[in-house]
Formats: structure tokens, C-alpha cells, sequence
């Protein structure tokens, strides 16, 4: 960086292919003032956008941050949010070198992160037929977090998964090193919807099986063998991949490595049969309703894989 905080733009020298996104986090869309402390606000809007660099195989090295908010918003707030934010980009390496802060109707957090794949970036269109599926973590618990929220309950693990999402960089970094990758993506919207997405871009179907979508502990204990929050709820900044079948030779050393799991849930298809979800006996089950889609009457779709032409 040549440049940064307190001119009227960062100068930064740029050597490499670079990753670029941004991302927001508006009030009464995303969340409710009240749900959490203004720092988890400010780390939970980095942590959405690492996840993006993340899911192409990167890590980030620059950040901006774009706060908007009422004219009687407590300025000791925006502060915090703001030191969550830079916090949590610190911790990842990565240098706040710019940023907006103006008066908005509604509280609002963006930012735009710069990253770089070292060892080649992952896009969503390299799936094959034939490579397994697989997802890091645990699926449904931070969609569980938000309807506590929704109700008044603020304390517990799923509450936790919902404000403080994981960070996957350092995974993503090391699933691209080993050469089997298919596509990949991070599940923001819920698996279906970005399993649709992926498929879509790649031109092809898969089968998940829905016996091995992994739960939390704490998800069990509430839902049970309901896996529908986990299948539609999103929230969960986890991994979708698809990796040729010698990956899961390396599987179980990445899970301790990273001391994360990490779960075959199925396979990549011919485009022909477009998502199936299979019942532990094979039956074909009926895809739920769910997926989060911000121009849908209200914010749910079913996905809606298309056979290519």
C-alpha cells in the first residue's frame, strides 16, 4: 500500500489477479438493532465478505468499510462496529485502507475486500459428473440463531452461529493446494439455493443424500431429524464444493487440521436429472421450500435448477 487512511483514496500497487467483492448488511433486512453487540455487527460484515474471497480460493489483504445511519444513532455504536470491523480484518492479515461514513435512514454496514488466490482462483462452473460433494461444517444452526433472535431469545450456541459466522480462508486455501477441486461456493443462501447455483454454472445435476447433511449438536437437540432449516435456512458461511473421488483420501487430515468437519453429502450428476435429494433407503424426497433470494415476495424461492438447452 502506498496510501491509505486519511487521503481522499488509498494507492495501493497491485501485482497479481485479484479478487474483488462487497457485500452489505442492512437493518431490518439482515438484522435488528438489538440482536447483537455493534462489534459482532462489524466483525459479522467482514466475516460475509471473507467468505466470498474464501469461496474462490483466496484470502484478503485489503478492506473498505461503508457505514450509513440515522442522524440519532449513537455515535459510541458506530464506533464499535467500525472497531469490530477493523478488528477482525486485523486478526485475517488484511489492511482497512479506506471507507465512507455518511446519514442514512436506516443503519446499514458494506464493505469491499480485495484478496489474491495464490495457488489459482475457484470458480462455480468446474463441477464434473462424477465428483462428490461436499460441504465444511455444519448446516442449519445459524438459521436456527435467527429465529431465536426473531422470538426474544438472545443466549445460545445457535445465536452465537448466527452473529459470529466461521471463517473458511485458510481451508479454502488448502482444499485449492490439492489439485481436485471441482466448483465451489459459499452457502449464504442455504444449501439448495447454492447448490442450484452451482449446478447452474456448471451444467450439470447432483444427487445429496439427506442422511449425511451434518448438524450441530445443538441443532439435533431442537430439530431433531428435521433437516429442512439445514437444506433452506442459510446463514451458515460454509463450503460447497465438488471434488474429484481421490479427495476423500485427504478428507479426515483436513477435518483435524482445521478442526473442522468436512462432509461427502453426495455427488455431481448428468445435467438431465437436476437435484435430487435421496432418503437414506433411496427414495427420491421432495425438495423443500426455502432459500433466501432478496427480490422474492417474501424472501424465499424453491430452487430452480434448469436442464441446459
Amino acid at each position: 500500500m502506498l496510501c491509505g487512511l486519511g487521503d481522499d483514496c488509498a494507492v495501493v500497487r497491485l501485482d497479481s489477479p485479484i479478487l474483488v467483492t462487497t457485500d452489505v448488511l442492512v437493518e431490518g433486512v439482515h438484522f435488528r438493532r438489538g440482536w447483537g453487540t455493534p462489534r459482532q455487527l462489524g466483525r459479522k460484515v467482514f466475516a460475509v465478505n471473507a467468505s466470498d474471497i474464501a469461496a474462490m480460493g483466496g484470502r484478503p489483504f485489503y478492506a473498505l468499510i461503508d457505514l450509513r445511519a440515522p442522524l440519532k444513532f449513537p455515535l459510541r455504536d458506530l464506533e464499535n462496529i467500525y472497531r469490530g470491523f477493523r478488528g477482525a480484518a486485523a486478526r485475517h492479515g488484511v489492511v482497512l485502507v479506506g471507507g465512507n461514513t455518511s446519514r442514512a435512514p436506516q443503519l446499514s454496514v458494506a464493505a469491499t475486500l480485495l484478496g489474491r488466490a495464490r495457488g489459482g482462483y475457484v470458480t462455480r462452473d468446474q463441477c464434473r459428473t462424477g465428483d462428490d460433494l461436499y460441504v465444511t461444517g455444519s448446516l442449519g444452526l445459524a438459521a436456527m440463531g435467527m429465529l431465536a433472535l426473531r422470538a426474544g431469545r438472545k443466549a445460545d450456541a445457535a445465536v452465537r452461529r448466527f452473529l459470529e459466522p466461521p471463517s473458511r480462508v485458510g481451508l479454502a486455501q488448502t482444499l485449492v493446494r490439492t489439485g481436485l477441486l471441482g466448483g465451489m461456493i459459499d452457502v449464504s443462501d442455504g444449501l439448495l439455493s447454492d447448490l442450484d447455483h452451482l449446478c447452474t454454472a456448471s451444467r450439470v445435476g447432483a444427487v445429496v443424500e439427506a442422511a449425511r447433511i451434518p448438524l450441530a449438536q445443538a441443532y439435533r437437540q431442537a430439530r431433531g431429524r428435521d433437516i429442512r432449516l439445514a437444506l433452506t435456512g442459510g446463514e451458515d458461511y460454509e463450503l460447497l464444493f465438488s471434488a474429484r473421488p481421490t479427495f476423500s483420501r485427504l478428507v479426515a487430515r483436513l477435518s483435524s487440521t482445521f478442526r473442522c468437519p468436512v462432509t461427502r453429502i453426495g455427488r455431481i450428476a448428468a445435467p438431465r436429472q437436476g437435484i435430487r435429494l435421496l432418503a437414506p433407503d433411496g427414495r427420491h424426497l421432495p425438495l423443500p421450500v426455502g432459500g433466501h433470494d432478496h427480490f422474492r415476495v417474501g424472501g424465499r424461492r424453491r430452487p430452480t435448477h434448469k436442464k441446459p438447452q
